[in-house]
């Protein structure tokens, strides 16, 4: 009322500040007891509570303790946290043939500090919420939604250019704002979503920001790597090794494996490169261990660096993908758009496998 500042908490003594039965918790033996340990800073009302005759059998001398030392212990633990032990969670939440999962702004956090050893960064700016691309409901400024657009389980080329257009939107205005204010030192990723559009994010985060990229586990529905897990190992088979043109394949037997007969007959003719495990067979959980997602972008980095050294003419690799979701997200964070032959991701739908997506 007075807009003026005043102080309004009080020191209130944990053990009475007498030992006299009209002193709260006086009764208790205590030699010092105006120190910063015996004493708490609350409000006035709340003072009065916990002094209150009626209250002495709840507010115990242990109790307040309690309560004094799990206060001060998390202050500790917010304030120690090195800014270099920090991280911004970036979260991509998408539909796959109308299916979704949950990402929440706590499960990233948990997996996070499970991890890695570092602590979830929930920015003022981002609404404490990091910063999440939603593909499930709104999509650009035209409040569209893709659950009502057709095509979704299809995966026709307008889901793509909207969803493409919300991410465009985020990296712009929200990721790239926080980088050129010194706001994100290192990034920990999240997604879910179609293939390509996970290709297409990596693609477009900063390969100058440290980033960790985390991988939903089908067998138990986590977002946490296991360090029990295998580390599985990956090499580059050369299917079909036609004199080079202006294109060539790569098929991605990761998570799963695609048939060369499943390939659009324009395709067939082509040289085909294929990833695929070395130690464990393609499925779903084959990137349980983050080492295994390590092994995989030095696998993709180095056929890039052989194709730019060996095979120059190849300016276009068609990207057949049965990956898991971390290493869609790391095959486009591995490709650099000036030197390496751009990529046409393709989509497996119920007709079979189409271009998605262009990365170049």
């Amino acid at each position: 009322m007075t807009e003026r500042t005043i102080r309004l908490g009080e020191l209130a003594h944990i053990v009475g500040q007498q030992k006299t039965p009209g002193s709260p918790r006086g009764e208790h033996d205590l030699e010092e007891r105006d120190t910063a340990d015996n004493l708490m800073l609350v409000c006035a009302d709340e003072h009065d509570e916990v002094d209150a005759r009626e209250t002495l059998n709840i507010f115990t001398v242990e109790k307040l303790q309690r309560i004094k030392q799990a206060h001060e212990d998390r202050i500790r633990h917010v304030t120690g946290i090195a800014a270099d032990n920090t991280t911004t969670v970036l979260r991509m939440v998408g539909r796959v043939r109308g299916r979704e999962v949950e990402l929440t702004r706590q499960t990233a956090a948990a997996a996070v500090i499970a991890s890695a050893d570092r602590f979830p960064l929930f920015l003022e700016s981002y609404s404490r919420h990091g910063l999440e691309i939603d593909l499930r409901h709104v999509l650009g400024e035209a409040k569209i939604d893709l659950r009502d657009v057709p095509g979704e389980e299809t995966a026709g080329r307008d889901y793509y250019r909207m969803a493409t257009d919300v991410i465009n939107d985020v990296i712009e205005h929200q990721l790239n704002r926080g980088l050129a204010r010194d706001q994100i030192a290192h990034l920990s990723v999240f997604g879910f979503a179609r293939l390509p559009l996970l290709v297409y994010l990596g693609a477009h985060l900063d390969d100058t920001v440290p980033t960790d990229i985390y991988q939903r586990h089908r067998h138990d529905e986590t977002w946490k790597w296991s360090d029990d897990a295998p580390k599985v190992a990956f090499n580059v088979h050369v299917d079909r090794d036609e004199p080079p043109t202006d294109e060539a394949v790569l098929i991605l037997n990761i998570s799963g494996t695609i048939q060369p007969e499943e390939l659009p007959a324009r395709l067939g003719q082509l040289r085909r490169y294929r990833i695929s495990p070395i130690n464990a067979a393609a499925a779903p959980d084959v990137m349980r261990h983050r080492g295994s997602l390590a092994n995989f972008q030095n696998t993709v980095r180095s056929l890039f660096s052989n194709i730019e050294a060996s095979s120059k003419e190849i300016r276009c690799l068609h990207v057949m993908p049965a990956l898991p979701l971390s290493a869609a997200v790391s095959l486009g964070r591995v490709h650099d758009r000036q030197v390496h032959p751009k990529l046409r991701i393709y989509d497996r739908t119920p007709t079979g496998y189409h271009c998605a997506l262009e990365i170049s």
